[in-house]
């Protein structure tokens, strides 16, 4: 009998469409005054967090979202546009719903990178993907 196994180091799990390698893991304290916005329904922040321009949502006490500011296309120099609740890469045209998973409206393609939003008690998120 004769087994093989093989590894790998590199990372090459897809998220959310048209992402790979992308890891980011925050607990983000909700005292301080860069997030204080998250304490007040429907408000937000953007957040630089593991080198990546993320927007968080609180839309109500037990709901937030969050999701990336790069263009889902991933070869576009500007963040994504908010006019909430649509987001557009402006270099490629494209219009997202971020209360839809982040999917293109009326169009295929990419989604947007969308993270997973956790309470942790009254003060703080944790924003990981």
């Amino acid at each position: 009998m004769f087994l093989a196994f093989s590894f790998s180091c590199s990372d090459n799990t897809q998220i959310n469409d048209c992402f790979n390698g992308i890891t980011v893991f925050e607990v983000l304290d909700l005292r301080l005054p860069a997030y204080q916005n998250l304490n007040i329904n429907g408000l937000s922040v953007t957040a630089t967090i593991d080198g990546r321009r993320i927007h968080i949502i609180r839309n109500n006490a037990s709901d937030f979202v969050a999701f990336d500011l790069e263009c889902p296309e991933r070869n576009c120099n500007k963040p994504l546009k908010l006019n909430l609740p649509k987001i557009t890469c402006e270099c490629h045209d494209i219009d997202y719903n971020y209360l839809e998973g982040g999917r293109p409206i009326n169009k295929e393609g990419c989604s947007m990178l969308m993270y997973s939003v956790f309470q942790r008690g009254n003060e703080s998120l944790e924003i990981r993907n």
